[in-house]
């Protein structure tokens, strides 16, 4: 068993972080593809998404005074992504911002950070397929925990795996041709015992039990020379939910069609619409103050835009120097035309030969028939 073979079983049993909460190595906006990126290659990467709705209010009695509210639920991420050696590559992550229109304007900023290890770009029928694993772990640094509108988090160090698999058309340059992407992982809040919400009466309302969850994510990737088209299907399902006193208990799926911009071989601009597909089934307790009890506003966001600028900050000489990836990508183009050329040129060939064949045959054919004749005319 080779040296990376043997740490690929290792990282196998470390946990890793949900895929709602990652967004690190190389990967759409929601699904991980199954490579890392290259050894010595340094990438940063910001996003933000948003919602907005206006809350009004439920019921025939609204009260007199009553006015519409507008509520938002904003996050934004800023990522390092370095490839430290070949199919591993590590990204640490800060949520920056966290704001849902929260009583009293509380929101955290920053919340917490994020750290994914990436073992990946293990190659099959000839690099065709590739598989991986990510292990991450959340490390929470926020104020202010179990809030609406957001998946579910208590404020734990919360850990988790998720097994990568994608499909590459183009087996030697994966960003030329369309790829499929599928993750499945597993995924523990470790929030038993954690406070949930505080009364007014100062009685704490506590986890009874770790909550955990299946994830998934399957995702399209159509490349051009300067788009890239996407499309996800994401979410999750829970093994065992979170306490009734919890927000965002529920399970949820959404799906993400996307394009990437690509003006540079080392920038690049992500623009992408979460559109919620599940039901908008609310089981969170009575006793917990929920906007959706009164107001008419979602369980979870029936969509959600999201924004992103990516920079590749190392090797800068990647960016331009013969050797790099455009340039290799541009022979790679070069030597195809040539060998659809030579294709053509060999068609154009056989045909001539056929062409010449059928001419000959039919100059004997006249001879004959001509032959014929003189004998007749004797």
């Amino acid at each position: 068993m080779s040296r990376y073979q043997k740490v690929f079983l290792i990282l196998l049993l470390v946990p890793a972080v949900a895929m709602a909460s990652t967004f690190g190595s190389r990967s759409l906006l929601h699904v991980q593809t199954a490579s890392t990126l290259n050894s010595g290659t340094l990438d940063f990467r910001y996003n933000l998404n948003f919602f907005s709705k206006i809350g009004d209010y439920l019921g025939q009695n609204k009260p007199a005074n009553f006015s519409a509210v507008n509520w938002w639920d904003v996050q934004s991420n800023a990522l390092l992504t370095y490839g430290f050696a070949e199919h591993f590559d590590g990204t640490l992550m800060n949520r920056v911002y966290q704001d849902r229109n929260a009583v009293g304007g509380e929101y955290n900023s920053p919340e917490d950070i994020f750290i994914d290890l990436k073992a990946a770009s293990f190659g099959l029928s000839n690099n065709r397929f590739n598989y991986g694993i990510m292990t991450s772990l959340r490390i929470p640094t926020g104020k202010t925990y179990n809030y609406a509108f957001e998946p579910y988090t208590a404020g734990a160090f919360e850990y988790g795996f998720m097994g990568l698999f994608s499909f590459y058309n183009d087996p030697y340059l994966h960003d030329r041709s369309f790829s499929l992407h599928f993750n499945l992982g597993w995924y523990n809040h470790n929030d038993a015992g954690k406070v949930l919400y505080t009364n007014k009466a100062g009685f704490e309302y506590k986890a009874d039990g770790n909550a955990t969850e299946m994830q998934y994510g399957i995702g399209f990737q159509y490349p051009t020379e300067l788009f890239d088209l996407n499309l996800e299907l994401w979410g999750n399902s829970f093994i065992h939910a979170p306490d009734s006193m919890a927000y965002s208990r529920e399970n949820y799926a959404y799906i993400t069609p996307s394009i990437r911009f690509k003006p540079r071989q080392w920038m690049s601009f992500d623009l992408g619409l979460d559109l919620r597909v599940s039901s908008n089934d609310n089981t969170t307790s009575k006793l917990l103050p929920d906007p959706t009890q009164s107001l008419q506003l979602p369980n979870y966001p029936s969509w959600k835009v999201n924004l992103g600028v990516n920079f590749t900050l190392m090797p800068i000489t990647q960016r331009n120097a013969p050797g790099g990836k455009a340039d290799v990508r541009n022979k790679v183009d070069f030597y195809e035309n040539l060998l659809r050329e030579r294709q053509r040129t060999r068609s154009i060939e056989d045909e001539l030969r056929r062409l010449k064949k059928e001419r000959e045959q039919a100059e004997k054919e006249l001879e004959e028939l001509r032959q014929m004749l003189e004998e007749q005319g004797k």
